[in-house]
């Protein structure tokens, strides 16, 4: 088994907008999730929302430049989970149950493999 990070992006970032009933809700639907992977055994971490701040930073050939304006908001990561599984097929269909996407239908899910460096 291989190590994948599940990449939460974008969606609705603000939970301000959401009731206090609304946000248990959401949190149970991610606990009765965390459970059944870890009862399947393939739960590594699961990770954490982010906060909405945040900042860039870039090179800009002479230096280094931060922008805590935040302009690529569309494109925020709003948390991460890390799960094992057999194969990238296997790990995004393990993604597909998260909560995020009932919750956020303009988010998406990302799916990456953790680099693993060769056994010397």
């Amino acid at each position: 088994m291989s190590d994948y990070l599940i990449v939460y992006e974008g969606g609705n970032q603000d939970a301000s907008k959401r009731t206090p009933e609304q946000m248990r809700a959401i949190m149970e639907q991610w606990v009765t999730w965390y459970k059944e992977l870890e009862a399947k055994g393939v739960l590594r971490s699961p990770g954490s929302r982010l906060a909405p701040a945040g900042a860039v930073i870039r090179t800009n050939g002479k230096g280094f430049v931060t922008d805590t304006t935040m302009a690529e908001v569309k494109e925020l990561i709003g948390g991460f989970s890390i799960i094992q599984a057999d194969s990238l097929d296997q790990a995004a269909k393990i993604a597909e149950g998260a909560p995020f996407l009932r919750n956020n239908p303009d988010g998406r899910i990302q799916v990456r493999p953790v680099f693993e460096p060769p056994k010397a």
